[in-house]
């Protein structure tokens, strides 16, 4: 039996060591998890379904809610309680005075519940073709991940011609991989590939695939590369997964924004929830939308998953089990909150507002994060706003900081300003470089304010190195920008060693304010010196002095093409505010926090505050100066109904349907189900505007959530008006408003083609005056 037994054991400890399947993205390992429960413990499930990257209740430091065991506390950092001070606390409730000391310095500590999993999509579908190709993709990792295992897992469609070809993965530039596609089809197969742990990096790490051809080097590699036949795919559910531990959050400031939101994995913002008192006031309010914009400039593709509502409905729900930043005047403050505040910071709370990190009083596996003010509560903007500058925040070394007043928090000016940008100033210090034969490329980007429209005139100049062994009759350089070719250049050999390639930008590869530049190489070479190897690897350098051009007007038409403008403008608050509905709950104040933190993804100047406008203290009519964003229905927010006659899309006469138009036809019962987004001109003020987000259901105005707050979404809107129906698919409407030049908007005098223009206008302008001068003259004599 003892054999048995210990046979058992043996088996259970391998199998809850295996590594997580395809299906179990997020989970939790079961020993740790059922190890640790206690009736005292909050279940899984209450922990307001944690992300990957989010150990649950039951598993996150093995704690129970009474009291942390001795191994718990092995397992925390300097900055979290010892189970010493956690005894000491009468409740757990109230973390001790020692949770919010400084943490020492030394070697970050991990969640004690095993490894974690997490599912990270491939980003875009891959094709390689021809007998030697490549590409590379880039996936992003936690900076506070321990990785311990992973799989490649590759969905892969090969042409008959590629069964003589073979798969080669190579992670940060080590391969790690290879395998021949004889068993591959254009049906379809599915390869899995197991990665060290030791291969991958913290943050953005590159996968690249090479497709070869094993007949290369009998059949005249150099010739017959461009060959259609020979092709693989790589699909788009295809998907790397990792298995990691996190690092378990400290009380540092400094670490914002985590553990609020993740840097790798899920990045939506689920798990977090930003706290208002249970009365607050406009500047409150105010100051909470800004702290969600703060969170979403950490965040490229927007909060779709973040929570905000009062406090009394927090801890009521399961949304305590959260992460919590709480906004709001010390008074109002909750007891249990205002006892882990630190008494000497609270003390000089009237030299300006306060900020603190301690254990969450209803979760003690949860961090809460405090923005207080004394009475006058103004001054929350200024520490939320100060968390938008990312030097300022790291300089937060400790787990409270008192923000005085007339402190400057505002971001440098050392930001990117003018039109024209090197690879240097947009981050690319080494520049960009490409190896292997053949069609190679690399890529960058710039990113505009949404308000800057690009005109005639843009154009690219780049300093370039290559090497020598190359067949110079038949290579290359190809700039694509936004997928749209804007110019080639042939290699010199006489010019190798320090090469300037200028080339214009099409306009019309130029009209969104995302910018992607692709350079493509098509490095050629002479008989078998083709070999991807060795000394004889051909190679392309783009200097990081090479600049990019982008003379701009200043603003836009105002269509949803363009949001977040206008509300962000140079990014910055554009006389920006929110108009609440009366009496806000959780989804109303859920939807503007992920509108706030989508916002936030352009602010790159945090001098500007936002407003809050309460029921009954906006009137669209006679309001001047501001650009609102409204959501609600016609009841809740009757300021609606003042606007109704300036929508798009009306309500009928009792405000229960949207009405037809010369745009949509609409039936009554299904226009009672819709939800829209309308950036109409300000009534008061036609140089500003209000973004009317309205149903007449208020059950279906949470569709419109996404598309505040997702990028996916959000990038997708068009025209004027857009309309969601209950299964929340959006129909995009243009009604007026187009970016037609006028004339001085089209020459730039700055540019070569706009002098060039002036010239030739000016001659055909001389040679018709002179003309009919000419012919004037001509018959006077008559």
């Amino acid at each position: 039996m003892q054999i048995k037994a210990i046979a058992a054991l043996l088996l259970a400890s391998i199998l809850l060591a295996s590594f997580p399947g395809a299906g179990s993205a997020g989970a939790v390992p079961a020993a740790n998890a059922a190890g640790t429960s206690s009736a005292a413990q909050p279940a899984a499930n209450a922990a307001g379904k944690p992300s990957a990257a989010e150990p649950t209740a039951n598993a996150a430091a093995t704690l129970s809610a009474a009291q942390p065991t001795a191994n718990a506390a092995a397992t925390l950092s300097a900055a979290q309680p010892t189970a010493d001070a956690a005894a000491k606390s009468s409740t757990a409730a109230e973390p001790s005075a020692n949770a919010a000391e400084t943490p020492a310095a030394g070697q970050p500590r991990y969640y004690a519940d095993g490894t974690l999993s997490a599912k990270l999509p491939y980003p875009q579908e891959l094709r390689l073709q021809g007998i030697y190709a490549s590409q590379a993709s880039y996936f992003n990792l936690g900076t506070r991940w321990s990785v311990q295992q992973s799989v490649l897992h590759l969905d892969i469609r090969a042409s008959r011609k590629a069964s003589l070809s073979s798969l080669t993965v190579e992670i940060n530039g080590k391969p790690v991989h290879s395998a021949a596609l004889s068993g591959y089809g254009e049906t379809g197969k599915r390869l899995d590939v197991a990665v060290p742990a030791d291969a991958w990096r913290s943050g953005s790490n590159e996968i690249r695939l090479w497709l070869g051809n094993k007949e290369f080097g009998e059949i005249g590699f150099c010739v017959d590369e461009r060959d259609k036949d020979n092709w693989l795919t790589v699909q788009k559910s295809s998907w790397l997964e990792i298995g990691y531990r996190t690092e378990l959050p400290s009380l540092e400031l400094s670490q914002f924004p985590y553990p609020f939101l993740k840097d790798a994995g899920d990045t939506s913002g689920t798990g977090t929830s930003i706290v208002l008192p249970d009365q607050p006031d406009e500047a409150e309010t105010a100051a909470a939308l800004q702290a969600a914009a703060s969170l979403g400039s950490y965040a490229p593709d927007g909060l779709v998953g973040l929570h905000m509502d009062k406090h009394a409905a927090i801890v009521a729900g399961d949304h305590r089990n959260d992460h919590l930043i709480y906004v709001g005047r010390l008074s109002e403050m909750p007891e249990e909150i205002r006892s882990a505040a630190p008494q000497e910071a609270v003390s000089r709370i009237g030299e300006g507002p306060v900020l603190f990190r301690t254990v969450s009083p209803y979760n003690p596996n949860r961090i809460l994060m405090v923005i207080a003010s004394g009475d006058d509560s103004s001054v929350l903007d200024t520490a939320a706003r100060l968390l938008q500058n990312k030097d300022m925040t790291s300089q937060l070394s400790d787990s409270s900081a008192l923000i005085p007043a007339g402190t400057d928090i505002n971001l440098a000016s050392g930001r990117l300003t003018g039109d024209t940008w090197t690879l240097e100033q947009l981050g690319y210090d080494n520049g960009l470089e490409v190896r292997g034969p053949l069609r190679q490329q690399t890529t960058f980007d710039i990113k505009l304010p949404s308000n800057k429209l690009v005109v005639p005139g843009a154009k690219a100049k780049f300093q370039l190195r290559y090497a020598r062994n190359l067949n110079f009759g038949q290579s290359l350089a190809t700039l694509y920008v936004n997928g749209i070719p804007a110019g080639s250049k042939k290699l010199d050999a006489s010019k190798a060693d320090g090469d300037v390639w200028e080339v214009n930008i099409p306009s019309r590869a130029a009209k969104l304010s995302y910018l992607e530049f692709s350079v493509a190489f098509d490095l050629q070479m002479n008989d078998l010196s083709c070999a991807p190897t060795g000394e004889q690897t051909p190679w392309a350098y783009v200097d990081p002095s090479s600049s990019v051009s982008l003379p701009a007007k200043d603003e836009r038409s105002m269509l949803l093409d363009y949001y977040p403008w206008p509300f962000i403008k140079n990014g910055k608050w554009n006389d920006a505010a929110f108009a609440l509905p009366s009496d806000p709950d959780g989804d109303d104040y859920s939807l503007l926090a992920g509108a706030a933190s989508y916002l936030g993804r352009s602010l790159t100047d945090n001098s500007a505050s936002l407003k809050v406008l309460s029921e009954g203290k906006w009137n669209p009519t006679r309001d001047k100066g501001v650009n609102v964003i409204a959501a609600g229905t016609p009841a809740s927010l009757p300021a609606l109904k003042a606007l109704n006659g300036s929508l798009w899309f009306r309500y009928d006469s009792s405000f229960s349907y949207f009405i037809s138009n010369e745009k949509r036809r609409l039936l009554p019962e299904f226009a009672k189900q819709l939800v829209s987004l309308q950036l109409i001109p300000s009534p008061a003020d036609p140089e500003t505007a209000v973004l009317a987000v309205t149903a007449p259901d208020e059950r279906n105005l949470a569709l419109a959530g996404k598309f505040l707050a997702q990028d996916k979404n959000a990038s997708g809107l068009i025209g004027n008006a857009v309309l969601i129906n209950r299964w929340g698919e959006a129909t995009n409407h243009a009604f007026s408003g187009d970016d037609s030049y006028s004339l001085s908007e089209k020459v730039n005098l700055s540019t070569g083609q706009a002098r060039l223009f002036t010239i030739l206008f000016g001659t055909v302008l001389l040679l018709l005056i002179a003309g009919i001068v000419f012919y004037l003259r001509k018959y006077r004599r008559r």
